[in-house]
């Protein structure tokens, strides 16, 4: 009897891991498309064909399932971030030129849906809401990597180029839901950040 119930649970629990990544899915999915206070917990789940007790199994909360989604999408950046530019790590100006170069080209595309971090922090900003914690870590996380560059490349001031770089990069960030697409501003990027460390590298 016991090893039946046993066989039953782990059946059932097989069966939770499924709906819960149609779940997941399908929130990350909209979420970033439509934004996250537009969709409802109804949409999500018709949209995954799961009951809505399958989403609260896994996610206490639509808070909690936001909070899922930002620290998913902060782990997968750095991840995608440390396979894309492995070749040029140890080159910290050809690092730098990669980086603005994909920034470029990623946020000029079209139907681009810009910075989810931004989005969510345009969407909640009260600090006190739990995703802030991941936004936060994701801006800080891009200060830090910035500030080792600046370092590597001898910058007089590394810390103010740091940061001067993260500002150009959240202003292309922001400016591709205004004047985005291909022949907007974007793609300046590169030119700016070039500018910027060629100028403090000869003072």
């Amino acid at each position: 009897m016991a090893t039946a119930a046993k066989r039953g649970r782990k059946a059932e629990q097989a069966a939770e891991r499924p709906a819960r990544e149609r779940v997941f899915a399908v929130a990350a999915d909209l979420f970033y498309r439509k934004g996250i206070r537009a969709v409802g917990v109804e949409e999500i789940v018709n949209e995954a064909g799961v009951a809505k007790i399958s989403l609260y199994r896994s996610f206490k909360s639509k808070d909690d399932l936001i909070v899922a989604y930002l620290e998913q999408r902060n782990a997968e950046f750095w991840r995608q971030w440390d396979e894309r530019f492995a070749r040029v790590a140890e080159d910290p100006r050809a690092l730098l030129e990669a980086i603005m170069d994909y920034l470029a080209r990623r946020t000029t595309q079209a139907g681009y849906r810009g910075c989810p971090f931004i989005n969510y922090a345009v969407e909640f900003p009260d600090p006190s809401h739990p995703g802030h914690r991941v936004v936060e870590a994701n801006k800080r996380e891009w200060r830090r990597r910035f500030t080792a560059i600046t370092e590597a490349l001898g910058a007089p001031k590394p810390k103010l180029l740091a940061d001067s770089l993260l500002l150009v990069v959240e202003g292309s960030y922001a400016i591709s839901q205004t004047l985005g697409g291909p022949k907007g501003p974007g793609g300046a990027i590169v030119a700016a950040a070039r500018a910027m460390v060629d100028g403090q590298m000869r003072n």
